[in-house]
């Protein structure tokens, strides 16, 4: 029989699957206060430096600290976008909206631009993430999560523009909150903006960047069936199609940082298995990776170096050493 065809009876299917919304909620409050307590900490430390150098430097490892907080919080966004950060889809929606906001992302905006991405993961001239990526290493680091940015604003003025205010109000709502969290409360705290979310916000493009060029850069083009442009949303949900491709990255990580980030390491069963909390991400890449192929790079830097190399759309010689399995 073969391989290909068996069924993924570790994995569960959409309705078989427990939703975490207790660690959820545990863990997306630990990333929120815990931001508002490096905030404290530095702005206390930070006043009494003398040292410009010991200061700004002390300021910069708080802020990169503080980008992956933040990146954790987009990622649990990401979660609300697929559905499954908590199984109440009011508590979904208004959860979701608000961490996806706190890294100025609007949520509805994110939904259909991510669905966009995985209806042409990978896809040359079709898959949305392209520009972000495509043009050089270089410029994907530095400009990439600008142009990442701006593409999440463009989708919301497209829905603005198809008459669908409600949607659009609700992310100018979320977006305005986070914002004034920052604006507004911090200053009336005596949090310095300089020493704190500006700082923050000057290192989460680069943090960004680091996880971000993990999920799909160096990997061949994917050519996948011309029906895949007409697929519901429930058909991309599935992952069915998805499965027999590769379009992203397995990033091997500490423990710590799979919870922080909620495990996006696994980002390729992320693409095969869309409908999965990241809680069975894990698991499903232990009981299909002898039965779909992925590619396996051994931590975050050893991802960026091998990264810097290749082009955006790879070559299948550049990346049959880091091949599960091998055609």
């Amino acid at each position: 029989m073969n391989s290909a065809a068996r069924p993924d009876t570790a994995i569960p299917k959409p309705k078989e699957q427990i939703i975490p919304s207790v660690s959820n909620l545990f863990k997306s409050s630990f990333l929120i206060l815990a931001l508002l307590g490096t905030f404290h900490v530095t702005q206390q430390i930070a006043v009494n430096l003398e040292n410009p150098w010991l200061k700004w430097s002390f300021i910069a490892a708080a802020a990169v600290w503080n980008a992956m907080l933040m990146i954790g919080m987009g990622v649990l966004s990401h979660e609300a976008v697929h559905r499954v950060l908590f199984r109440s889809r009011f508590w979904n929606e208004l959860w979701g909206g608000l961490l996806a906001a706190f890294v100025l992302i609007p949520l509805e905006a994110n939904r259909q631009f991510h669905m966009e991405h995985h209806r042409y993961s990978h896809q040359p001239g079709l898959d949305p993430e392209n520009p972000m990526h495509q043009t050089s290493f270089l410029f994907a680091v530095t400009l990439g999560p600008f142009i990442a940015l701006f593409a999440q604003y463009q989708v919301l003025a497209k829905i603005a523009t198809s008459g669908d205010f409600v949607r659009v109000i609700k992310d100018l709502f979320f977006v305005g909150v986070a914002l004034s969290f920052y604006l507004v409360l911090l200053p009336a705290l005596g949090v310095s903006l300089l020493y704190t979310w500006g700082a923050t916000m000057l290192a989460l493009p680069l943090v960004f960047s680091v996880r971000a060029l993990a999920d799909h850069y160096g990997i061949p083009p994917v050519e996948r069936s011309a029906r895949n442009k007409d697929e519901s949303e429930e058909e991309l949900e599935s992952g069915i199609q998805a499965r027999q491709q590769v379009s992203g990255w397995v990033v091997l990580t500490p423990r710590w940082l799979q919870w922080l980030w909620s495990h996006v390491n696994y980002h390729e069963v992320h693409h095969k298995y869309p409908y999965l909390s990241h809680a069975y991400l894990a698991q499903a890449f232990e009981a299909s990776r002898n039965q779909y192929p992925y590619l396996v790079v051994d931590g975050y830097w050893k991802s960026l170096l091998n990264v810097m190399k290749l082009d955006y759309y790879g070559t299948q010689e550049a990346v049959r050493p880091f091949m599960t399995m091998r055609k």
